[in-house]
């Protein structure tokens, strides 16, 4: 530190903020007001010609308008660092406080533990430099100069360590990457394998599912197969007939005398509500909404899978997209494709009708 160096001391002078130049700090509001606002501020008045009461102020400063303002400073534009105050060095002082000059509040103040170190080591240097022999003594030159390489192996080695660090730091930060990638594709595999081991539960499920059907059927063919193995005559039972949906209960024979299509009528439907107009209405109303109005919900394709990818066929379908524009693009050579016309339609003209035959009239 050079002791001759010296800070100037900055001396503002007063900006009469509450003088003549209050105006220079209100500006009017940028929001229209609808009803007359209260006096906000009152100028200073000449010393010269004081009024001695609100008479002759209101007939002094007649005709009187009432002026809103605002402030051009916001409560965000405040201070929130703390304030660093000028100072003056002492000539041939070295304060030890100035070393800490290059601290500021985020970036080394409050200090921490590698400030506490940094402060140690710098204390400790100025006690070495107090140490070393003058230049002026020749007889001493050899021994400040081990004395300084020795302060610079020091120095190297401390460099050095630093160096170690930040690469450790830096190798436990890529450390922590790697492993939060790991156990996430780990994650992934599981997830994947889960996939694919329910869906082929699910396949297993069902084929069991129709093996079983299967099962079923076939037993019940064999049990009605060797209900009768010595082909014995049963006689027809009221419960049979009405088992089996192909006995003449259901199905009867017209050679019997029986005509199902006779007598149909008695299987129509008889109800006030069809036959009658008010009934159509009642059972109109009745009805709910998505019958008289059908909602169609058109479902939208979904090309992505639960991963986030694209789909091979909306891949295909892109490929085959830029495929057929680059081949309409090299057919036409930058020309447009003539468009069709939309409001051609050919015009049917009316066959002209032949002349009307006329009759030349007999001669007089």
């Amino acid at each position: 530190h050079d002791p001759s160096l010296r800070m100037q001391l900055q001396i503002q002078q007063d900006p009469q903020v509450t003088g003549k130049n209050r105006y220079k700090y209100f500006t009017r509001p940028a929001i229209p007001f609808v009803q007359q606002l209260p006096v906000n501020a009152v100028l200073d008045i000449s010393k010269g010609s004081s009024p001695t009461n609100f008479a002759e102020l209101n007939e002094q400063f007649l005709p009187i308008r009432t002026v809103g303002v605002q402030t051009d400073f916001r409560d965000s534009e405040t201070q929130t660092e703390p304030y660093s105050p000028e100072y003056v060095v002492r000539p041939g002082s070295a304060p030890e406080l100035l070393t800490l000059a290059a601290l500021k509040f985020g970036r080394g103040l409050p200090a921490g533990l590698a400030e506490v170190e940094m402060i140690e080591r710098a204390r400790a240097k100025h006690a070495w430099e107090a140490t070393l022999p003058p230049l002026s003594d020749h007889a001493q030159r050899e021994k400040r100069k081990k004395m300084m390489e020795a302060m610079e192996r020091n120095e190297w080695a401390f460099r050095e360590q630093e160096i170690e660090k930040l690469q450790e730091i830096r190798l436990e930060v890529l450390l922590n990457l790697l492993s939060q990638r790991e156990a996430k594709q780990q994650e992934m595999n599981v997830k994947r394998v889960d996939a694919i081991w329910s869906k082929v539960q699910q396949r297993k499920v069902m084929a069991i599912k129709r093996i079983r059907l299967e099962h079923i059927k076939e037993i019940r063919k064999l049990t009605a197969k060797r209900r009768n193995v010595e082909g014995r005559l049963e006689r027809p039972g009221l419960i049979q007939d009405y088992a089996n949906y192909g006995s003449q209960v259901y199905a009867p024979i017209a050679r019997i005398g029986q005509f199902p299509d006779q007598n149909s009528e008695r299987f129509i439907v008889k109800s006030r509500f069809l036959s009658t107009f008010n009934g159509l209405l009642e059972l109109e109303e009745a009805l709910p909404d998505f019958v008289t109005q059908p909602r169609i919900r058109i479902q939208r394709p979904i090309n992505t899978t639960k991963d986030g990818l694209l789909k091979y066929a909306a891949r295909r379908e892109m490929e085959l997209a830029k495929i057929h524009k680059a081949i309409r693009e090299a057919k036409f050579k930058g020309e447009k494709p003539e468009k069709p016309l939309r409001f051609l339609f050919k015009i049917v003209k009316a066959v002209r009708r032949p002349p009307t035959p006329t009759v030349e009239p007999p001669p007089a």
